[in-house]
C-alpha cells in the first residue's frame, strides 16, 4: 500500500513544474534634475540598473488532466544595490538617494519623500487554463502595462528619462500598471488574442463598507471598479494592439461615528464629526500600440488618449494625450536604438496645461548571450507646462552604463 502511495505521489509530482527565475540589473550612472530658481539635484554612482526591473520569482504549472492545468506566479521586485535588497524596490526613473522623491518634482528638490517603494510585489496570481482560454485571479499586470511596456511597442527603456512617461501616460487615474483583478485571456484565433480584466486597484477591495452599530445612517460605502479590454494581433513582422480601460471610483461622505481603514488594515476610531469629502471619478484611457520588423530595423509606436472626469460635485475634468515612437537597428549582437515622445495633460475646465512633456532617449544594447545584456543609455525628459516652469522641475536627464542578467 505504501509503495502504491509513493508511486502516486511521484506521478503527481512529475505532472507539476516549479521554476525559480529572476533578473539582476546593475549600472553606473549620473542623474540630474533641474528645478525652479536654478535649484537642482545631482546624483551619481553605482545604482540599480535601467534596462529592466530587477526581480525574483517563482512560477509553476500543474496538469490537472482533461486538458485543464493550474498555474501560479509569485514575483517580487528587488533593489540589488540597496542594503535592504528584498525590502524595497527602486523607482523606475527616480533619484536613488534616500530622502528624495521618485517623481522628480518640487518635492524632490526639498527632499520630503523617500526614493524607494515598499511596494515590492510585482505580481502574484493563480490561474486555470484549458482549450477555452486562461483565467487569472490576483495581483497582476494591467492591460495598460501589458500594451504600454511588455508588448514590444516601446523599444527604449522606462528606467531612463526620455522613454519614461509617454507610453504609460494617464495610468495613475485608470488603475495603474498593476492591480487586483480577474483576467480572462482567450485562445488565439487567426493571430488575434483578446484579454478582459475586471477588478479594483492595488490597495483595498472593490467595495468597502463601514457603518456604526447604532445608526444605519452612518453607513459609508467606497467603490472602485476597473474594467478593461485589450485585443492584440500578431502575424509575421507585424504586431498591433488596442486597449480600453474604464476606472470608476466613488467615495461617500463620512457620517458621525463612521470609521476608515488604511491599506494596512488599521481601522480608525469612530469619527466625532461628519465630513463631506465625497468624491466620484470616472476615468477612461484608450491605447494603441504597434511594431513592425523590417529586418534591418524595427519600428514601435504607442498612442494614449484619455480623460479624467474630476471629483465630487465639481465639473472640473482633464484630458491627456501622448505618443512614443522608437526604432532599433540591429548589427549582429549590437542593437542601437532611439526613442522620442510627447505627453500632455490639459485641465478642460480652466484650459490650463498641467503637463507638457517632451522626451528623447538613445543608446545601445549588446547581447553578450541570451541571458546577459550590456547597455549604455542617455535620455532627457522636459516639462514645458507653465506651472512646471514656474514652480516645479523643468528638466530631468540620466546617463547609465550597465549590465543585466536574467536567470
Amino acid at each position: 500500500m505504501s509503495a502504491l502511495a509513493a508511486l502516486a505521489a511521484t506521478g503527481a509530482f512529475a505532472q507539476s513544474t516549479v521554476t525559480l527565475y529572476g533578473l539582476a540589473d546593475v549600472a553606473y550612472g549620473t542623474h540630474k534634475t533641474t528645478g525652479d530658481a536654478g535649484r537642482s539635484i545631482k546624483s551619481k554612482g553605482v545604482m540599480d540598473g535601467a534596462n529592466a526591473g530587477s526581480r525574483i520569482g517563482f512560477r509553476g504549472t500543474e496538469d490537472l488532466g482533461g486538458g485543464l492545468s493550474a498555474q501560479f506566479v509569485v514575483e517580487q521586485g528587488i533593489a540589488p544595490t540597496n542594503d535592504e535588497l528584498f525590502g524595497v524596490r527602486s523607482a523606475a526613473a527616480g533619484h536613488q538617494v534616500d530622502g528624495f522623491s521618485a517623481a522628480g518634482g518640487a518635492a524632490t528638490l526639498s527632499g520630503t519623500a523617500g526614493a524607494y517603494s515598499n511596494g515590492t510585489n510585482r505580481q502574484t496570481y493563480l490561474g486555470l487554463s484549458s482549450g477555452m482560454g486562461t483565467v487569472r485571479v490576483g495581483y497582476q499586470y494591467t492591460n495598460l502595462y501589458e500594451l504600454g511596456t511588455l508588448s514590444g511597442y516601446a523599444l527604449g527603456s522606462e528606467g531612463v528619462q526620455g522613454a519614461d512617461k509617454a507610453h504609460l501616460h494617464g495610468n495613475a487615474v485608470v488603475g495603474g500598471t498593476r492591480a487586483n483583478a480577474i483576467t480572462y485571456i482567450s485562445p488565439t484565433f487567426s493571430g488575434v488574442t483578446v484579454q478582459l480584466q475586471f477588478g479594483s486597484g492595488s490597495a483595498g477591495r472593490d467595495t468597502y463598507d463601514a457603518s456604526s452599530a447604532n445608526a444605519a445612517s452612518n453607513l459609508s460605502v467606497d467603490k472602485a471598479v476597473r474594467t478593461s479590454i485589450m485585443a492584440k494581433y500578431a502575424a509575421g513582422p507585424l504586431s498591433a494592439a488596442i486597449a480600453m480601460t474604464d476606472n470608476k471610483i466613488t467615495q461617500s461622505t463620512r457620517a458621525v461615528g463612521s470609521q476608515t481603514i488604511n491599506a494596512y488594515g488599521a481601522i480608525s476610531a469612530a469619527a466625532t464629526a461628519a465630513t463631506t469629502n465625497a468624491a466620484e471619478r470616472a476615468a477612461k484611457l484608450t491605447q494603441i500600440g504597434a511594431s513592425y520588423d523590417l529586418g534591418v530595423a524595427k519600428v514601435g509606436l504607442t498612442v494614449n488618449d484619455g480623460e479624467n472626469g474630476g471629483t465630487g460635485t465639481s465639473t472640473q475634468s482633464s484630458s491627456f494625450t501622448a505618443y512614443n515612437l522608437s526604432v532599433t537597428a540591429p548589427f549582429g549582437a549590437l542593437v542601437p536604438f532611439v526613442s522620442m515622445g510627447k505627453a500632455k495633460t490639459k485641465n478642460d475646465t480652466t484650459g490650463v496645461i498641467a503637463e507638457d512633456y517632451k522626451m528623447s532617449q538613445f543608446g545601445a544594447r549588446y547581447n553578450l548571450s541570451k541571458r546577459t545584456t550590456a547597455y549604455v543609455m542617455v535620455g532627457t525628459t522636459k516639462n514645458n507646462a507653465p506651472a512646471a516652469v514656474a514652480t516645479g522641475f523643468t528638466k530631468d536627464s540620466k546617463s547609465v552604463v550597465g549590465i543585466a542578467h536574467s536567470f
